[in-house]
């Protein structure tokens, strides 16, 4: 139930969108998820932004949604407001980028997906912008890469990449946020849709 939610809620912004209809305020027990599609409370698939705060009031989570599908770009932020993630989902699904960040703002993990699986290159970096690792896949599978230490590149094999990936996969945690955009952090947040019509 988890992960289809965070599917189906994650993440994706229109930087211009035509306003269509009034802003609705409802907390997280007024949404509804059925077959990893989210709800208003009015029983209508959410279209337009949709964010989650916490109980501080603020945003934890920024998505923009398409017949209550995930379906742009993403956010999510941390407690303290930093960015953590930046997502691009196409029907509900991961398709395109995923970078996660480090607390100072520095790029962490980048990631591409297409249709919810690794493809093309995933590159780590040190919380000084000095990429560590790069990882190559096509269509999920590992295809090369390498670590990069004390300034020697060292290649990895694909049992090494596999397990790498697996330790180190952000997708798990923009996933597995419940149906609310609760964070582990904080698990009382209220949601927010402002209910827009995206441009195609």
């Amino acid at each position: 139930m988890k992960i289809i939610f965070l599917s189906v809620m994650a993440v994706s912004i229109l930087t211009a969108c035509d306003k269509t209809e009034k802003n609705e305020i409802y907390n997280e027990n007024n949404t509804n998820v059925i077959n990893g599609v989210v709800y208003n409370i009015n029983e209508k698939p959410i279209n337009g932004v949709y964010k989650t705060y916490d109980e501080h009031g603020n945003v934890r989570m920024k998505i923009t949604s398409k017949d209550g599908k995930p379906h742009g770009i993403g956010y999510f932020y941390r407690e303290n407001g930093s960015l953590q993630y930046e997502a691009e989902f196409t029907n509900g699904v991961l398709d395109g980028r995923l970078n996660q960040y480090y607390v100072n703002g520095a790029i962490h993990n980048e990631m591409h997906y297409t249709n919810g699986v690794y493809d093309g290159i995933q590159k780590t970096f040190d919380t000084d912008g000095n990429q560590t690792a790069e990882i190559i896949y096509k269509q999920g599978s590992p295809i090369s890469g390498y670590v990069i230490f004390n300034n020697e590149k060292i290649d990895l094999t694909e049992e090494e990449i596999v397990q790498i990936m697996a330790e180190t996969n952000p997708q798990s945690e923009v996933e597995t946020d419940n149906a609310t955009g609760d964070t582990a952090e904080n698990n009382s947040e209220q949601t927010h849709s402002e209910e827009e019509t995206p441009k195609k």
